[in-house]
């Protein structure tokens, strides 16, 4: 028998005449209704279920705790522990104002561990920089990202209350919200000295200042001044502070001196130092007393106490100081170099060699950090090459003295990034990451550019 059966495909029909002749449905009083009797129904059970909606939006606001809790335990039944507490949120009246606007920052365990031994952060930068967050000594780069959500903001944090008899409400004050959220980079390893400079570079102390006292009175800037616009640390800033020519004034403000300033400051006290009737100021034994003596009006005592306290060395259980020879010499050279930029260095040797004090050796290795040597057709050159007036960020700076020689060694380079970086680890992490290289015939490793 064949087990395939084609069956035919039945006859259409009207469904008009379908729905004509289907006969009604029969049964006792438990069938359900038919369906335009449900469809006649379903307004009522919404009605309804707006109506419950309805009267638990009004219980809430007006406290009625009871039939909140009713009306939401319905729906467990079974939950006998069900806490008959319930925290309703309320918006605060400053909710509106400004000063309810927050952002969510995600920092690392350094930042919190600072700000519980009561360090300050604050958050710094102009309008127009990317903002940093600032530890008493560190600085953390920030990123920010908006959101199109807004997270509301409750202050006082919501704990898990004991469950009374009755129930009630426990009210909570929405009183802040938060569009953006932000998280914190690597602390920077390096000190942002270029605004720095550049700010008190603008009001810097002169030589000539006497002639305009009344006017320069009024110039300087307050540690707080800086701080508004020098994206650093407290600690950062004063640690800048100390490797420049900046002295700090009794009303608080800090002053830069200039180059002619110290160049005609320093030549009066090697004359000081050179008088042989003078016995004030001499180079094993120099005091405040004797400098004051002998400095005219123009140099202030803040001045002098600069001088003894960043060029000398103190003598211990004496009020006073000596000043040693290769901090001379390189102060010396930044006076002589500054205006010419380089000369022959037999020229610059017999130059030197007058002005300073009899006896006092030069040796080549003094001049690391603030001045190099190199050779041309016509004979040896100095250069000078003071950091303080080198290019501030790390690249341009970097990009400058290989244009200037193009092999250094890791130690010829460091003495000319002492002023903005904070540790030798980290310069030498920022080179061999940096930097193109090559071996010497010895194996030495040259670097020669900037990737």
């Amino acid at each position: 028998m064949n087990r395939f059966i084609t069956k035919t495909k039945p006859q259409q029909t009207n469904k008009r005449d379908v729905a004509q002749k289907r006969p009604a449905p029969v049964g006792d009083e438990n069938t359900p209704a038919a369906s335009s009797d449900i469809i006649h129904e379903s307004p009522n059970k919404k009605a309804e279920e707006t109506s419950l909606m309805a009267k638990l939006h009004t219980a809430i606001r007006h406290g009625d705790a009871q039939f909140t809790f009713d009306t939401l335990s319905k729906n467990r039944p079974f939950d006998n522990a069900m806490n008959k507490t319930m925290t309703k949120m309320e918006f605060s009246s400053s909710y509106s104002a400004l000063g309810s606007e927050f952002m969510l920052l995600s920092v690392d365990e350094s930042v919190v561990n600072a700000f519980k031994e009561g360090q300050g952060l604050t958050i710094r930068g102009e309008t127009t920089d990317e903002a940093v967050l600032c530890t008493d000594d560190s600085t953390f780069p920030m990123k920010i990202i908006e959101s199109a959500t807004t997270v509301l903001l409750l202050h006082n944090s919501l704990e898990a209350p004991d469950s009374p008899t009755l129930p009630n409400f426990q009210v909570e004050m929405i009183d802040g919200k938060c569009y953006a959220t932000g998280e914190l980079c690597p602390v920077v390893d390096v000190l942002n000295v270029s605004r720095l400079k550049d700010m008190l570079r603008e009001q810097e102390l002169r030589w000539d200042w006497k002639d305009r006292e009344e006017e320069e009175k009024l110039k300087g800037y307050r540690l707080r001044d800086l701080l508004d616009s020098v994206q650093m640390s407290v600690g950062e800033v004063k640690t800048a502070l100390i490797d420049l020519p900046v002295v700090k004034f009794l009303n608080g403000k800090y002053r830069y001196l200039s180059h002619k300033f110290r160049g005609e400051m320093l030549g009066l006290i090697v004359e000081m130092i050179d008088e042989d009737s003078n016995n004030d100021v001499k180079l094993e034994s120099i005091s405040f007393d004797g400098l004051r003596k002998h400095l005219p009006e123009n140099v202030p005592d803040q001045v002098i106490e600069w001088f003894l306290k960043s060029r000398c060395e103190k003598i211990p259980d004496r009020d006073e100081y000596r000043l040693p020879e290769e901090n001379l010499i390189r102060d010396l050279t930044v006076v002589i170099l500054y205006g010419t930029r380089k000369m022959p260095l037999n020229q610059f040797s017999e130059l030197l060699g007058k002005i300073l004090p009899f006896g006092v050796e030069v040796k080549e290795t003094v001049f690391d950090g603030i001045a190099d040597i190199s050779d041309a057709s016509f004979g040896k050159v100095i250069t000078y090459l003071g950091p303080e007036d080198l290019p501030d960020t790390i690249k341009e700076r970097m990009l400058y003295l290989f244009e200037y020689r193009k092999l250094w060694s890791m130690e010829q380079l460091r003495p000319y990034f002492k002023d903005v970086y904070k540790s030798k680890v980290s310069f030498d992490k920022y080179v061999v990451q940096n930097c193109e290289y090559s071996l010497s015939e010895t194996g030495e490793m040259l670097y020669c550019g900037v990737r």
